[in-house]
């Protein structure tokens, strides 16, 4: 191509994207009562397949810059000549911040704050770097340059839709800063939404707390709060910027920063600990009449620890969730909604949570919670700057916060022992009532024990669920008698005592949480929580392919009532039946409120109840496990399984870390999912080392085919016999690694090239996975396809 064809090809292209694109500076928040965060399009978050997922760990198969889910291919000639436009675009031109009053000081930092808005600035005194808003591009429009300056974002509502604004928007607001002994209090007085409220900044040796307390707000009008989201633009970066967004998606994902990137329509905005099954809207991704039309959400992880950060160039900082965290959101943004050129992260604490509920023929009818979720708020931000400004150090960063604050303290561990789970039976429904069908009795688990034991395995941990009248979905919340078909109790108790004599630890698996409607114990109108509409709240596992509701229903119980009456009943039965320890179904991975107009139950209290629970059985019996593992379960368990291994995998995201496994190993003993159910076993066994889990299975006597036609039908192979060798080797052969490094912490994690990854211990101990089809060099060794390096320290 000639110069002169070169320039006229330039020329045109750039005409296209000028009149193709909207401008970067123009706003969408400019007219109304509405602060539109996203765009109105319909495009969804979507994510990938499990088997894609562990296909392609971390930022595999992507090139650098793209997002690992779905950017379209562009011609070599257009990238070229987008590369040829890319340096005409004029650099941002920023104004200083004006955060210069200084406010406080300790050994470590000052916090300086701007008297007219109330934004903040943190300086480190050692290293002069600085935290705090962005400045503001000069040519940004007015609107969107508030936007970003303002301390603080609130989402309220009149009656009707739920709306967003801030301080600098609304006429006539008063801002009042006063002192304290640690920082500054600011109070926000709204008087056209007749709203108030404070922010306190306390200057930390290890950063800032932003506080809300409670007792400082107040609503004297029409208007409700619903959330407010303080210093949303905190360490918020420029495209240009070299670093990422990390968000608490699963293990840990993040978000890189890129110029070019695709059109994103939402952000991340998920709750922490998962959505509340009081709310229809937060659990289903369609709300319908029709309860038949429900429509679930795909698979998805969900953000099991209250954290979120930024690293760009030398400098990060990581957001914990100190109090609040039950109600709260994560809001992760990348560059472009709203038209604004920034990656921004932050906290959106939530007083209020809204619902659709359907009455008559009316359609849908907006419903909002009458009060407000009482209870101060309060987030904290670490700095970090170095060789610590990166995911590695922010999960570092909130192990600290876990083991300094919260008081969480190492499980005790000797070596990790091969990771057993066991289903003794379930009903099938039959044309004429039902039988049930027995998958493993107490005398077939004595086999299986015996079984493991001649093939030299002495370090066992059994977990036994489906064990109790009428199996794994019986008569939940009470689980006594122990099923007359497997053994009945002087069964199980011979099993406890065959098991102890051998050394091995009995979990029982309990099910207090989600009982399945025909349980004899079951009385929905009683046990069962209600939302906004007080009807009982119906839960139906959805259909894989459609992902509508299917016959599988359940319900919820409410807390308080199901401790009373059967968790602390209970707890002495199972340690006199000689458990080793009681694994708490759904405890680790579920959270809720109850709407009941009697007796209001909001997710704080659920999880303190829940928390109560893991200490009562763990004193009781003498340990305690959940599933996927919440931050709150965290200090109270002795064993977490099938902890979050990816991410979702959404479009804006760039690959998987092991955030949470960074923040928690050392801390307390975890397993994947079991491995007899993946689908490529050598991917899971690199991710396993990689992640530094233990290896678990799930087995019966008898062969899966019995399980047709009954409730559990994930179960495709697991049949001890035929497992037995497979497992065996599986689990010697991780933990000649594993041994390497038990109780040891995750000191480093790197990405070294698209498919090879590397881990630290503790102790020195790293492992080299390499995900590909092809041999890997790493310096000078070379690690063949699938298969892993290990160097001593």
């Amino acid at each position: 191509m000639t110069n002169k064809a070169k320039k006229i090809a330039v020329a045109a292209v750039a005409a296209i994207l000028f009149f193709a694109t909207a401008s970067p500076y123009f706003s969408q928040a400019e007219g109304g009562g509405t602060e539109q965060e996203t765009s109105t399009g319909t495009v969804e978050q979507g994510s990938a397949s499990a088997a894609e997922s562990l296909a392609a760990p971390a930022e595999e198969k992507a090139p650098a810059g793209e997002s690992s889910t779905g950017k379209a291919e562009a011609s070599s000639a257009a990238t070229t000549l987008k590369q040829e436009i890319s340096p005409a675009v004029v650099p941002a031109v920023y104004k200083p911040t004006t955060a210069k009053k200084k406010v406080a000081e300790n050994s470590n930092y000052e916090l300086f704050i701007d008297e007219k808005t109330g934004q903040i600035r943190l300086v480190d005194k050692r290293s002069g770097n600085e935290w705090g808003a962005p400045p503001v591009e000069k040519k940004m429009p007015p609107a969107n340059q508030k936007f970003i300056e303002s301390p603080v974002h609130i989402r309220y509502t009149e009656g009707g839709d739920v709306r967003q604004t801030f301080p600098a928007k609304e006429k006539g607001t008063i801002t009042t800063i006063k002192p304290t002994e640690q920082g500054v209090l600011v109070q926000y007085e709204l008087k056209e939404l007749q709203i108030g409220f404070a922010l306190e900044y306390k200057l930390l040796d290890e950063g800032i707390e932003v506080r809300i307390p409670f007792q400082s707000i107040h609503e004297q009008g029409k208007a409700k709060l619903i959330s407010l989201e303080p210093v949303p633009f905190f360490g918020a970066a420029p495209q240009q910027s070299k670093g990422a967004m990390f968000i608490p998606d699963g293990s840990g994902a993040l978000v890189k920063f890129k110029s070019n990137h695709p059109t994103y329509f939402e952000p991340y905005s998920e709750p922490i600990y998962g959505g509340d099954y009081a709310f229809m809207t937060t659990v289903y991704k369609q709300v319908t009449y029709n309860k038949s039309e429900l429509e679930s959400y795909g698979p998805r992880e969900a953000a099991a620890l209250p954290v979120f950060g930024i690293y760009k160039d030398d400098t990060a900082f990581l957001g914990v969730v100190t109090e609040g965290d039950t109600d709260a959101k994560i809001n992760g943004t990348p560059t472009g909604l709203r038209n604004i050129p920034l990656y921004r992260i932050s906290a959106e604490l939530i007083y209020r949570n809204s619902d659709i509920v359907f009455i008559g023929g009316s359609g849908e009818i907006p419903l909002v919670q009458r009060e407000m979720i009482p209870g101060d708020r309060a987030v904290r931000f670490v700095p970090l700057e170095g060789e610590q400004a990166n995911y590695v150090g922010m999960a570092h960063a909130y192990r600290d916060y876990l083991v300094r604050v919260k008081g969480v303290k190492p499980v005790e561990t000797k070596r990790p022992a091969f990771q057993l789970q066991l289903l003794g039976g379930v009903l099938r429904k039959d044309m004429i009532g039902s039988t049930f069908v027995s998958m493993t009795t107490f005398e077939q688990a004595k086999e299986i024990l015996d079984g493991y034991a001649a093939a030299g395995i002495d370090s066992l941990e059994v977990t036994y669920e489906g064990w109790s009248n009428d199996g794994i979905y019986g008569n939940a919340p009470d689980h006594f008698p122990a099923e007359s078909s497997l053994g009945g109790n002087r069964g199980l108790e011979a099993l406890s005592d065959y098991a102890k004599a051998k050394g091995i630890r009995l979990y029982l698996k309990t099910n207090y949480v989600k009982p399945y409607e025909s349980s004899d114990a079951l009385k929905p109108s009683r046990d069962s929580i209600r939302g906004l509409n007080k009807e009982v709240m119906e839960v139906r596992d959805p259909w894989v392919t459609t992902n509508q509701p299917s016959w599988k229903l359940f319900y919820y119980l409410k807390p308080d009532r199901v401790y009373d009456k059967y968790i602390a009943e209970e707890a002495g039965k199972l340690a006199e039946l000689g458990a080793g320890g009681i694994h708490l179904q759904y405890m680790g991975d579920t959270l809720y409120s109850d709407q009941s107009s009697d007796t209001p139950y909001n997710r704080k209290q659920t999880m303190e109840t829940w928390t109560k629970a893991m200490d009562l059985m763990r004193s009781q019996t003498g340990h305690a496990s959940v599933d996927y593992g919440f931050a709150y379960a965290l200090g109270h368990v002795d064993r977490i399984d099938g902890v979050p291994m990816d991410s979702s995998h959404y479009v804006y995201e760039d690959g998987s870390v092991p955030f949470y496994q960074i923040a928690v190993r050392g801390l307390v003993p975890y397993t994947g999912d079991p491995s007899n159910l993946q689908d490529d076993p050598r991917v899971w066994n690199l991710r396993l080392l990689e992640y530094g889990a233990m290896p678990s299975y799930l087995l019966t006597y008898e062969d899966s085919s019995l399980l047709k036609r009954t409730m559990v039908d994930g179960l495709f192979s697991s049949n001890y016999s035929k497992w037995l060798k497979p497992s065996i080797d599986q689990y010697k052969k991780l933990t000649e690694v594993l041994n390497l490094v038990e109780g040891q912490e995750i000191t480093d994690h790197e990405q070294l090239n698209t498919y090879v990854y590397r881990t630290t211990y503790g102790n020195g101990v790293q492992v080299t996975v390499n995900y590909d089809s092809e041999p890997a060099r790493v310096g000078d060794d070379v690690i063949q396809p699938y298969d892993y390096l290990v160097r001593k320290g």
